[in-house]
């Protein structure tokens, strides 16, 4: 199972005064969501007070289509708005390069996009669950 769990603050530069050019941002990153067609899974565009964020969340039987949607809205995002931030939490438990027992934290800051461990909820067991017995 692949789960994920993200966010991300849209800003055009790191100093949030270029209003008018992420107006003109939006539109780009909604059209962008459209291109995919998820059947499940949350992965919402909102503003509140001014300030637009993104939302992603969900389980999918394996890491496949959505997974790799997800990085490449992140990666698109930090290019035609490098002042946005944001967190990726993803834990594949069919990894094959030993991080199934491990939550991965992609990290957007200034346009770039950088995986690190999880220091939180890893390693899953047992942090957050008991070995099978």
């Amino acid at each position: 199972m692949y789960e994920f769990h993200g966010w991300i603050t849209i800003q055009v530069t790191a100093s949030k005064a270029e209003q008018e050019q992420l107006e003109a941002i939006i539109p780009k990153i909604q059209l962008k969501i459209t291109e995919y067609a998820w059947g499940s899974g949350l992965l919402s565009l909102n503003t509140a007070c001014g300030c637009y964020y993104l939302h992603v969340g969900g389980f999918t039987k394996g890491k496949g289509q959505e997974a790799d949607e997800i990085m490449s809205l992140y990666r698109y995002i930090g290019e035609i708005a490098p002042g946005s931030y944001g967190l990726l939490y993803s834990r594949d438990d069919e990894n094959q390069e030993g991080a199934d027992n491990e939550f991965r934290v992609l990290v957007l800051a200034r346009g770039q996009l950088k995986e690190q461990r999880d220091p939180f909820l890893s390693p899953c067991i047992p942090v957050i669950e008991n070995a099978l017995s």
